[in-house]
């Protein structure tokens, strides 16, 4: 390249400096490089001595180094030493940022200055080049990162070691409400606690900070447009080795859709679990995301079993717009609901008027402002649509993510919501309804009751209220599978024939209650076929069963009787329909009104008269059929009121049954009656045995043996001195309970007798088990006993049953010579009748017996006796 040239610098100092220099001579040729600028270039020194300065520009580049040096004009001394220690001048120019070409011809980024330099009589360039691309990039780093900071969403502070804000984005600053100008310098503390007080959240972030490690705070602001938000606060302490804090950096996102989604979900489950109703619930719901999302109107509606939608809650949506949805049909082309709800999926309809699925449709939904709708179905846990959430807008749109952030937290609820609903109906029909008859239940007709309270007071309602006779022997007798079809059966046949505005209901175990409409002879009419209906046999088992019905009838006078009163009344009636040998119908009547109060008056006198002794025993002969010897008498129980008088003994006893108070007078009954068998075996008065009956309520205490052992050892008197009667009821209503009960009292020696056999409905096995030693035949069939028909033959079956099963037989009723003589003849054991005497008081007994021939003729009794 030519020998070296000479310059007015010396070597050793172009070398020792840590850039890239240059010299270049007037016409830009290089004729000095140091190892820097070589390595700068990318190339040997060698290859770029002697070489044009152009080399290091890209081409096309118009910048050559020798302009910049016809303008310089500062002189500078040279150092001590340099040329020799003659003065130089040297002029400096700013530095230039270019791009320049390697050795390889890549670019690179460069800091490059410019100076002439004179001396010895020479004129050159020195040019010291310096790469800056990482410098660049880094810069370009640092204002990327600083532009992403600033600008990020959520809200960035750093904060001195005394907590004062040094560095607030534009975020924290929204987030603040204080702005940033306002921001830098202040205490952290005022954006902690700031508008709205919140010291705690203070003292949390102040203790936390203490222990110098990272921490998550939850703060409620409000920002500069006073708008409630909540932040989440992440915090890192920046401390020294030994946890002295230097700085801290404040991280802030905005929760605030989550706490709002959150407080929903929280508000919904309260009332999920409160008294409101189903509605109340869903229309809180559209209020709630109403009020988080201001551009939505919402609607919920369920859809049925059969397939139609039914708006349940809305919040602003316009009332014309739910009853154009209700019981509407659901299917594909059905607007965005009744499609979801069809199909099961989401429906987007960003714009109502040009949707086909809403043809027919639109013109009630446009003119109210509402131009988009988004329906989500509600599923439910087995996979069933059980309704739709609809998200109505005013704009022309799509649902955004905060919509779909909503819908997604509520459809859950919705669910539970609908869900529960069912529940709760399922829990009515449970207890409203009948599980056999699929019939309301009494707590059924009392809900049925009050909806009609409306129609009574404008409406003649009729209450009849059917009930079917002697179903609980044939229930027994048949067992209860068999009664449980036939009560079904009954129950098919009657809903038949009501129409869809009565209301039928199973109102107890054998009875019906039927509310209608209409007057004396609608009411005559229906009664008349419901006991036709009734009547009809019934197969089961391909064995038809035969049944009667006896029915009372009220009516509400044309709506002046409250429901109440009208079913009261029906009660009445069914009472005389029953007393009336049943299979009948009766009216109320103000004559039965009166009768009723006069239950309840001479109810209130029974209690009265069982706490003050007015119950007393009278006894009843009973003779043996053949010797007309004295087999034994039966205790019997009279009242007589001080105020009232002789009370019947029809009247009280089926009244002390139904008031429960017949245990009462049993137990003192047989406590009476054993006092007197005491004292006539003292005073030497031959009556072998006294006969008691126990009513079926006696029967289903467990202790009945025990109590009746305990009367026995205070009187004192043997047990074979003692008959316990029992009716077929006490068989038919608890057999089991009633076999041990008798079994043990047998087992005590103490007699047992079935009174009024034939009445009920007692199967032959059941009575074989009892440890029976009397059957008693009832007084009914003493009408009609003549020497041929029937009932002679009843009787005649029923005394050689007792017989055979090794009983006493007694026939009660006897009252003529021929029944006497027609008893004798098919060997009936032991008579009991008005033929020999009615019921004495213990002065009369004793005298009837001394009266009494001792031969074996039977004697009827007196004149007086028969009275």
């Amino acid at each position: 390249m030519g020998e070296r040239q000479t310059y007015p610098i010396p070597d050793k100092l172009l070398e020792s400096i840590d850039t890239g220099i240059l010299l270049v001579s007037n016409d830009n040729t290089i004729i000095f490089a140091n190892d820097n600028a070589a390595r700068i270039w990318g190339g040997p020194t060698p290859g770029l001595i002697g070489r044009k300065l152009d080399i290091l520009f890209p081409t096309g580049t118009d910048i050559l180094p020798c302009t910049f040096g016809e303008n310089l004009t500062n002189v500078a001394l040279c150092p001590s030493g340099v040329s020799g220690g003659n003065v130089c001048r040297s002029t400096t120019q700013n530095h230039h940022h270019l791009t320049l070409l390697r050795h390889d011809g890549t670019t690179f980024s460069a800091e490059m200055s410019v100076a002439r330099v004179e001396g010895a009589g020479q004129q050159v360039f020195v040019i010291s080049l310096r790469d800056v691309t990482r410098d660049l990039s880094r810069r370009e780093q640092d204002l990327h990162y600083a532009s992403v900071v600033q600008r990020n969403a959520c809200g960035i502070l750093i904060l001195d070691s005394q907590c004062r804000i040094t560095y607030a984005n534009a975020s924290a600053a929204r987030f603040s409400g204080i702005g940033t100008e306002g921001m830098e310098g202040a205490d952290f503390s005022a954006f902690l606690s700031g508008q709205q007080g919140d010291l705690a959240t203070l003292q949390a972030f102040r203790r936390r900070l203490q222990r110098c490690r990272p921490f998550e705070l939850e703060i409620h602001s409000r920002t500069d447009t006073g708008q409630d938000i909540w932040l989440l606060a992440t915090v890192t302490p920046l401390c020294s080795p030994y946890e002295e804090l230097h700085e801290v950096i404040v991280v802030l996102n905005d929760i605030t859709g989550s706490e709002q989604i959150k407080a929903l979900q929280k508000d919904m489950m309260g009332a999920l679990a409160s008294n409101l109703s189903f509605n109340e619930i869903l229309a809180l719901m559209c209020r709630q995301i109403e009020r988080i999302a201001p551009d939505v109107v919402t609607q919920i509606v369920v859809v049925d079993d059969e397939q139609r939608m039914h708006p349940v809650a809305r919040a602003r949506l316009p009332a014309q717009i739910a009853e154009v949805c209700t019981d509407l049909q659901i299917g594909p082309e059905v607007g965005s609901c009744g499609t979801a709800l069809f199909t099961g999926r989401e429906v987007v309809t960003p714009d109502i008027e040009a949707d086909p699925k809403w043809k027919g449709f639109w013109q009630f939904v446009v003119p109210h402002g509402l131009m988009a709708c988004w329906s989500v179905p509600i599923l439910l846990r087995d996979g069933r649509v059980g309704g739709s959430l609809a998200f109505y807008f005013r704009a022309k749109r799509a649902p955004g993510r905060w919509h779909r952030r909503i819908a997604d937290a509520c459809l859950h609820l919705c669910a539970l919501a609908i869900e529960q609903q069912r529940s709760r109906e399922d829990i009515a029909r449970l207890t409203q309804y009948d599980t056999l008859t699929g019939l309301p239940n009494r707590t059924g007709l009392r809900h049925g009751i009050r909806q009609r309270a409306a129609r009574a007071r404008r409406e003649n309602l009729l209450a009849l209220i059917i009930n079917l006779d002697q179903f609980r022997a044939i229930n027994n007798g048949l067992g209860r599978p068999a009664g449980d079809r036939l009560l079904a059966a009954l129950a098919r046949r009657l809903s038949g024939l009501i129409s869809s505005n009565d209301l039928l209901a199973r109102s107890g175990g054998d009875e019906f209650t039927l509310i209608t409409t209409g007057g004396v002879e609608r009411a005559t009419a229906l009664a008349d076929t419901v006991m036709k209906t009734v009547a009809e046999p019934v197969m089961i088992d391909m064995v038809p069963v035969t049944i009667t019905a006896s029915i009372g009838i009220a009516d509400n006078d044309g709506g002046r009787r409250e429901m109440e009163i009208l079913m009261q009344q029906a009660e009445t009636a069914l009472s005389q329909a029953k007393n009336a040998d049943r299979n009948c119908y009766r009216f109320f009547s103000e004559e039965m009104n009166r009768q009723a109060a006069d239950q309840i008056l001479l109810a209130n006198a029974l209690k009265q008269a069982i706490r003050t002794d007015q119950i007393y025993l009278v006894y009843q002969p009973q003779v043996h059929a053949a010797t007309g010897r004295l087999e034994g008498v039966e205790a019997l129980a009279r009242w007589t009121d001080p105020a009232l008088g002789m009370i019947s003994p029809g009247r009280f006893i089926p009244l002390a049954e139904e008031t429960g108070q017949i245990e009462a007078i049993g137990l003192w009954s047989l406590r009476a009656a054993c006092r007197q068998m005491a004292l006539w075996m003292q005073a030497g008065v031959d009556v072998p045995v006294v006969s008691v009956n126990i009513s079926a309520l006696h029967f289903r205490n467990p202790d009945l043996p025990g109590l009746i052992g305990e009367i026995l050892h205070e009187s004192g008197i043997p047990p074979q001195r003692l008959t316990i009667e029992l009716t077929e009821s006490a068989m038919i209503e608890n057999y089991d309970q009633t076999l041990i009960a008798a079994q043990e009292i047998r087992a005590m020696g103490i007699g047992l007798s079935m009174d009024d056999f034939g009445t009920g409905f007692s199967s032959l096995s059941n009575l074989a088990n009892l440890p029976l030693n009397e059957l008693k035949i009832d007084r009914s069939f003493m009408d009609g006993f003549e020497p041929t028909g029937k009932v002679h033959s009843v009787v005649t079956a029923i005394i050689r049953i007792g017989r055979s099963l090794g009983m006493t037989v007694v026939a009660e009723g006897v009252e003529t010579q021929a029944q006497l003589d027609l008893l004798r003849q098919i060997n009936c054991d032991v008579i009991q009748g008005y033929f020999f005497s009615r019921p004495l008081n213990v002065q009369d007994l004793e005298a009837w017996l001394k009266a009494r021939p001792n031969t074996g003729c039977s004697q009827p009794g007196s004149q007086h006796d028969a009275a």
